[in-house]
Protein backbone atom coordinates (compact mmCIF):
# COMPACT_ATOMS: atom_id res chain seq x y z
CA UNK A 1 0.00 0.00 0.00
CA UNK A 2 1.51 3.64 -0.47
CA UNK A 3 1.53 5.68 2.23
CA UNK A 4 2.85 8.64 0.43
CA UNK A 5 0.69 11.26 2.12
CA UNK A 6 -0.24 13.90 -0.62
CA UNK A 7 -1.41 17.07 2.26
CA UNK A 8 -0.47 16.13 5.82
CA UNK A 9 0.87 19.72 6.12
CA UNK A 10 -2.67 21.16 5.69
CA UNK A 11 -4.41 19.39 8.92
CA UNK A 12 -3.13 20.06 12.37
CA UNK A 13 -3.41 17.40 15.00
CA UNK A 14 -5.33 15.65 16.46
CA UNK A 15 -7.09 15.73 13.43
CA UNK A 16 -4.22 15.07 10.91
CA UNK A 17 -4.34 11.49 12.66
CA UNK A 18 -6.84 10.43 10.60
CA UNK A 19 -4.96 10.77 7.71
CA UNK A 20 -3.08 7.74 8.56
CA UNK A 21 -5.85 6.34 11.18
CA UNK A 22 -6.09 3.29 8.51
CA UNK A 23 -8.50 1.22 6.73
CA UNK A 24 -12.25 0.93 7.73
CA UNK A 25 -12.68 -2.54 6.09
CA UNK A 26 -9.63 -4.10 8.99
CA UNK A 27 -10.98 -1.34 11.85
CA UNK A 28 -14.45 -1.87 11.88
CA UNK A 29 -13.92 -5.67 11.91
CA UNK A 30 -11.95 -5.22 15.16
CA UNK A 31 -15.15 -4.14 17.11
CA UNK A 32 -17.19 -7.50 17.95
CA UNK A 33 -21.02 -8.12 19.00
CA UNK A 34 -20.12 -11.37 20.22
CA UNK A 35 -23.51 -12.43 21.42
CA UNK A 36 -25.29 -11.19 17.95
CA UNK A 37 -22.48 -12.89 16.03
CA UNK A 38 -23.45 -16.49 18.16
CA UNK A 39 -26.81 -16.01 17.05
CA UNK A 40 -26.49 -15.30 13.50
CA UNK A 41 -24.28 -18.23 13.66
CA UNK A 42 -27.04 -20.69 14.54
CA UNK A 43 -29.37 -18.61 12.21
CA UNK A 44 -27.17 -19.41 9.35
CA UNK A 45 -26.62 -23.00 10.53
CA UNK A 46 -30.09 -23.93 10.52
CA UNK A 47 -30.02 -23.89 6.60
CA UNK A 48 -34.04 -23.59 4.69
CA UNK A 49 -35.20 -20.01 5.89
CA UNK A 50 -38.47 -20.66 6.24
CA UNK A 51 -37.15 -23.07 9.02
CA UNK A 52 -35.50 -20.14 11.05
CA UNK A 53 -36.29 -20.59 14.71
CA UNK A 54 -38.22 -17.16 14.96
CA UNK A 55 -37.31 -17.06 18.55
CA UNK A 56 -33.79 -16.63 17.57
CA UNK A 57 -34.27 -13.71 15.45
CA UNK A 58 -36.09 -11.81 18.58
CA UNK A 59 -32.98 -12.41 20.45
CA UNK A 60 -30.82 -10.24 17.86
CA UNK A 61 -30.52 -6.87 19.53
CA UNK A 62 -30.42 -3.74 16.87
CA UNK A 63 -27.41 -3.19 15.22
CA UNK A 64 -26.37 0.28 14.40
CA UNK A 65 -24.00 1.50 11.78
CA UNK A 66 -21.96 3.53 14.06
CA UNK A 67 -20.96 0.31 16.92
CA UNK A 68 -18.38 -0.35 14.84
CA UNK A 69 -16.28 2.94 14.78
CA UNK A 70 -13.62 3.17 16.95
CA UNK A 71 -13.83 6.15 19.45
CA UNK A 72 -11.97 8.88 18.13
CA UNK A 73 -12.67 11.17 20.33
CA UNK A 74 -11.44 9.22 23.42
CA UNK A 75 -8.60 8.20 21.60
CA UNK A 76 -7.41 11.38 19.72
CA UNK A 77 -8.75 13.73 21.43
CA UNK A 78 -10.71 15.53 19.21
CA UNK A 79 -13.63 17.96 20.59
CA UNK A 80 -15.85 20.50 19.61
CA UNK A 81 -13.39 23.15 18.29
CA UNK A 82 -11.93 20.84 15.69
CA UNK A 83 -15.14 20.52 13.96
CA UNK A 84 -14.35 22.74 11.46
CA UNK A 85 -11.49 21.04 10.19
CA UNK A 86 -13.48 17.84 10.23
CA UNK A 87 -15.83 19.56 8.04
CA UNK A 88 -12.91 20.40 5.70
CA UNK A 89 -11.44 16.77 5.61
CA UNK A 90 -14.98 15.55 5.10
CA UNK A 91 -15.56 17.52 2.42
CA UNK A 92 -12.05 17.62 0.62
CA UNK A 93 -11.56 16.66 -2.28
CA UNK A 94 -7.95 15.42 -3.00
CA UNK A 95 -9.11 12.90 -0.37
CA UNK A 96 -12.08 11.94 -1.28
CA UNK A 97 -10.56 11.04 -4.89
CA UNK A 98 -7.18 10.02 -3.33
CA UNK A 99 -5.62 6.57 -4.50
CA UNK A 100 -8.27 3.97 -3.64
CA UNK A 101 -4.66 1.90 -2.13
CA UNK A 102 -3.80 4.97 -0.08
CA UNK A 103 -4.66 5.61 3.68
CA UNK A 104 -5.53 8.81 3.57
CA UNK A 105 -8.58 8.28 1.10
CA UNK A 106 -10.18 6.89 4.67
CA UNK A 107 -9.87 10.28 6.08
CA UNK A 108 -13.16 11.84 4.71
CA UNK A 109 -14.85 8.83 6.46
CA UNK A 110 -13.23 9.04 10.03
CA UNK A 111 -13.87 12.53 9.99
CA UNK A 112 -17.69 12.46 9.04
CA UNK A 113 -17.62 9.77 11.90
CA UNK A 114 -16.33 12.11 14.31
CA UNK A 115 -18.53 14.93 13.20
CA UNK A 116 -21.56 12.26 14.42
CA UNK A 117 -19.99 11.52 17.52
CA UNK A 118 -19.56 15.19 18.39
CA UNK A 119 -23.32 15.71 17.19
CA UNK A 120 -21.80 18.66 15.16
CA UNK A 121 -24.84 20.79 13.82
CA UNK A 122 -22.49 22.40 11.84
CA UNK A 123 -21.70 19.82 9.72
CA UNK A 124 -25.28 18.87 8.55
CA UNK A 125 -25.17 21.48 5.16
CA UNK A 126 -21.66 19.82 4.21
CA UNK A 127 -23.43 16.29 4.75
CA UNK A 128 -26.68 16.99 2.70
CA UNK A 129 -24.44 18.26 0.21
CA UNK A 130 -22.22 15.15 -0.16
CA UNK A 131 -25.26 13.36 -1.24
CA UNK A 132 -26.14 15.42 -4.48
CA UNK A 133 -22.73 13.96 -5.94
CA UNK A 134 -22.40 11.95 -9.29
CA UNK A 135 -19.94 9.73 -8.04
CA UNK A 136 -22.48 7.86 -5.03
CA UNK A 137 -20.55 5.48 -2.54
CA UNK A 138 -21.88 2.64 -0.33
CA UNK A 139 -20.03 3.93 2.65
CA UNK A 140 -21.38 7.52 2.06
CA UNK A 141 -24.89 6.45 1.68
CA UNK A 142 -24.79 3.95 4.41
CA UNK A 143 -22.90 6.29 6.95
CA UNK A 144 -24.07 9.97 6.38
CA UNK A 145 -27.60 9.20 7.42
CA UNK A 146 -25.99 7.84 10.41
CA UNK A 147 -24.31 10.47 11.28
CA UNK A 148 -27.26 12.95 10.47
CA UNK A 149 -29.06 10.71 12.88
CA UNK A 150 -26.73 10.95 15.67
CA UNK A 151 -26.43 15.22 15.54
CA UNK A 152 -30.13 14.98 16.05
CA UNK A 153 -32.78 18.17 15.59
CA UNK A 154 -30.17 20.29 14.01
CA UNK A 155 -30.50 17.94 11.19
CA UNK A 156 -34.44 17.21 10.87
CA UNK A 157 -35.26 20.41 8.78
CA UNK A 158 -32.19 20.57 6.29
CA UNK A 159 -32.99 17.11 6.02
CA UNK A 160 -36.61 17.00 5.20
CA UNK A 161 -35.93 19.91 2.77
CA UNK A 162 -33.46 17.97 1.14
CA UNK A 163 -35.86 15.28 1.11
CA UNK A 164 -38.42 17.47 -0.55
CA UNK A 165 -36.63 19.00 -3.38
CA UNK A 166 -37.18 17.48 -6.87
CA UNK A 167 -34.04 18.59 -7.87
CA UNK A 168 -32.34 15.98 -6.15
CA UNK A 169 -31.92 12.20 -7.88
CA UNK A 170 -34.45 10.35 -5.74
CA UNK A 171 -31.33 7.73 -4.87
CA UNK A 172 -30.02 10.90 -3.04
CA UNK A 173 -33.33 11.65 -1.76
CA UNK A 174 -34.01 8.12 0.25
CA UNK A 175 -30.49 8.48 1.80
CA UNK A 176 -32.39 11.54 3.65
CA UNK A 177 -35.24 9.43 4.15
CA UNK A 178 -32.77 6.74 6.24
CA UNK A 179 -31.57 9.97 8.17
CA UNK A 180 -35.13 10.90 9.19
CA UNK A 181 -35.50 7.26 10.19
CA UNK A 182 -31.93 7.37 12.09
CA UNK A 183 -32.78 10.53 14.08
CA UNK A 184 -36.29 9.88 15.07
CA UNK A 185 -34.62 6.23 15.98
CA UNK A 186 -31.97 7.42 18.14
CA UNK A 187 -33.77 10.50 19.89
CA UNK A 188 -37.15 9.00 20.59
CA UNK A 189 -38.66 12.44 21.70
CA UNK A 190 -38.13 13.35 17.77
CA UNK A 191 -40.57 10.26 16.78
CA UNK A 192 -43.18 11.81 15.99
CA UNK A 193 -41.65 14.93 13.89
CA UNK A 194 -39.81 12.74 11.57
CA UNK A 195 -42.78 10.70 11.01
CA UNK A 196 -44.80 13.96 10.23
CA UNK A 197 -42.33 15.11 7.96
CA UNK A 198 -41.83 11.60 6.37
CA UNK A 199 -45.53 11.59 5.72
CA UNK A 200 -45.97 14.51 4.48
CA UNK A 201 -43.61 13.82 1.46
CA UNK A 202 -45.15 10.35 1.41
CA UNK A 203 -48.15 12.29 0.95
CA UNK A 204 -46.73 13.70 -2.59
CA UNK A 205 -46.47 10.00 -3.48
CA UNK A 206 -47.42 11.28 -7.51
CA UNK A 207 -44.10 13.16 -7.97
CA UNK A 208 -41.98 10.82 -5.32
CA UNK A 209 -41.54 8.02 -7.64
CA UNK A 210 -42.63 4.53 -6.62
CA UNK A 211 -38.55 3.47 -5.51
CA UNK A 212 -38.66 6.77 -3.10
CA UNK A 213 -42.53 6.21 -1.83
CA UNK A 214 -41.13 2.63 -1.50
CA UNK A 215 -38.37 3.46 0.96
CA UNK A 216 -40.38 6.11 2.60
CA UNK A 217 -43.12 3.37 3.56
CA UNK A 218 -40.00 0.98 4.80
CA UNK A 219 -38.92 3.99 7.37
CA UNK A 220 -42.53 4.47 8.39
CA UNK A 221 -42.74 0.76 9.26
CA UNK A 222 -39.66 0.94 11.20
CA UNK A 223 -41.22 3.57 12.86
CA UNK A 224 -44.76 1.79 13.60
CA UNK A 225 -46.17 4.83 12.07
CA UNK A 226 -49.75 3.51 12.29
CA UNK A 227 -50.91 7.29 11.80
CA UNK A 228 -49.83 7.67 8.74
CA UNK A 229 -51.46 4.18 7.50
CA UNK A 230 -54.02 6.19 5.44
CA UNK A 231 -51.62 8.00 2.86
CA UNK A 232 -49.51 4.30 2.68
CA UNK A 233 -52.72 3.02 1.70
CA UNK A 234 -53.62 5.69 -0.84
CA UNK A 235 -50.02 5.83 -2.69
CA UNK A 236 -50.82 2.21 -2.84
CA UNK A 237 -54.28 2.40 -4.02
CA UNK A 238 -52.95 5.06 -6.85
CA UNK A 239 -50.03 2.16 -7.72
CA UNK A 240 -47.08 4.57 -7.26
CA UNK A 241 -45.36 2.38 -4.73
CA UNK A 242 -42.38 0.00 -6.07
CA UNK A 243 -43.76 -3.54 -4.05
CA UNK A 244 -40.10 -4.78 -3.62
CA UNK A 245 -39.37 -2.81 -0.92
CA UNK A 246 -41.99 -3.55 1.59
CA UNK A 247 -44.52 -6.08 -0.24
CA UNK A 248 -47.78 -4.51 -1.26
CA UNK A 249 -50.40 -3.26 1.26
CA UNK A 250 -51.37 -5.88 2.40
CA UNK A 251 -48.26 -7.19 4.05
CA UNK A 252 -47.59 -3.22 5.06
CA UNK A 253 -51.13 -3.58 7.07
CA UNK A 254 -49.62 -6.48 8.67
CA UNK A 255 -45.99 -4.69 9.59
CA UNK A 256 -48.08 -2.30 11.03
CA UNK A 257 -49.87 -4.65 13.66
CA UNK A 258 -53.02 -3.35 12.08
CA UNK A 259 -54.07 -6.96 10.64
CA UNK A 260 -52.67 -10.71 10.41
CA UNK A 261 -51.78 -13.00 7.69
CA UNK A 262 -54.66 -14.95 8.73
CA UNK A 263 -57.23 -11.89 7.59
CA UNK A 264 -55.89 -12.13 4.19
CA UNK A 265 -55.68 -15.31 1.20
CA UNK A 266 -52.42 -16.13 0.34
CA UNK A 267 -52.54 -14.93 -3.14
CA UNK A 268 -53.01 -11.42 -1.48
CA UNK A 269 -50.08 -11.42 0.31
CA UNK A 270 -48.12 -11.92 -2.50
CA UNK A 271 -46.55 -8.59 -4.62
CA UNK A 272 -46.60 -8.42 -8.10
CA UNK A 273 -43.22 -9.86 -9.15
CA UNK A 274 -41.52 -12.87 -8.43
CA UNK A 275 -39.84 -11.82 -5.52
CA UNK A 276 -42.05 -13.21 -2.59
CA UNK A 277 -41.95 -11.29 0.35
CA UNK A 278 -41.77 -14.10 3.37
CA UNK A 279 -38.98 -16.01 1.81
CA UNK A 280 -36.85 -12.68 3.00
CA UNK A 281 -33.37 -13.28 4.57
CA UNK A 282 -32.68 -12.47 7.92
CA UNK A 283 -31.11 -8.84 8.35
CA UNK A 284 -27.18 -9.71 8.81
CA UNK A 285 -25.76 -5.87 8.45
CA UNK A 286 -24.00 -6.05 11.33
CA UNK A 287 -21.94 -8.69 10.36
CA UNK A 288 -18.32 -6.79 8.83
CA UNK A 289 -18.25 -5.57 5.18
CA UNK A 290 -15.50 -6.90 2.76
CA UNK A 291 -16.64 -4.43 0.22
CA UNK A 292 -14.56 -1.52 -0.94
CA UNK A 293 -16.06 1.93 -0.48
CA UNK A 294 -16.42 3.13 -3.23
CA UNK A 295 -18.16 0.46 -5.40
CA UNK A 296 -21.27 1.54 -7.33
CA UNK A 297 -23.98 1.51 -4.90
CA UNK A 298 -26.07 -1.39 -5.10
CA UNK A 299 -29.48 -0.64 -6.17
CA UNK A 300 -32.15 -1.81 -3.11
CA UNK A 301 -34.56 -2.63 -6.33
CA UNK A 302 -34.39 -3.55 -9.71
CA UNK A 303 -35.95 -0.12 -10.98
CA UNK A 304 -33.87 1.77 -8.61
CA UNK A 305 -33.60 5.28 -10.11
CA UNK A 306 -30.28 6.39 -11.38
CA UNK A 307 -27.58 8.45 -9.95
CA UNK A 308 -26.33 11.75 -10.50
CA UNK A 309 -26.15 14.53 -13.47
CA UNK A 310 -24.33 15.91 -15.87
CA UNK A 311 -22.20 17.45 -13.32
CA UNK A 312 -18.21 17.04 -14.79
CA UNK A 313 -15.63 16.02 -11.78
CA UNK A 314 -12.21 16.61 -11.70
CA UNK A 315 -9.95 13.90 -13.40
CA UNK A 316 -8.86 12.19 -10.25
CA UNK A 317 -9.18 8.85 -9.17
CA UNK A 318 -12.01 7.71 -8.32
CA UNK A 319 -12.34 7.25 -4.45
CA UNK A 320 -11.97 3.68 -2.56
Amino acid sequence: MDGTIVNDTTYQEPVSALLTYGSCLEIDKKVKNLENERIIEQIIESGDISKIDRSLMAQLKPSYRFEKWPNYLEELGITAEHVPELIRMTTDEDLNYADGESLEVWAPVHAWRCLGLLKAPEAVGPLLRMLDDDEFADWMMEEIPWVLGMIGEDAIAPTSLYLASRKYADWSRTAAVSALEYIATLHPALKETCIKKLGSQLADFRNNGESLNGFIVSSLIELEAVSKANVIERAYAAGEVDESICGNWPNVQIDLGLATKADFDPSELEPNFAWVRDDRRPDFSNLPSFEPPMKAVKKKTSEAVGFGGSKKKKSKKKKK
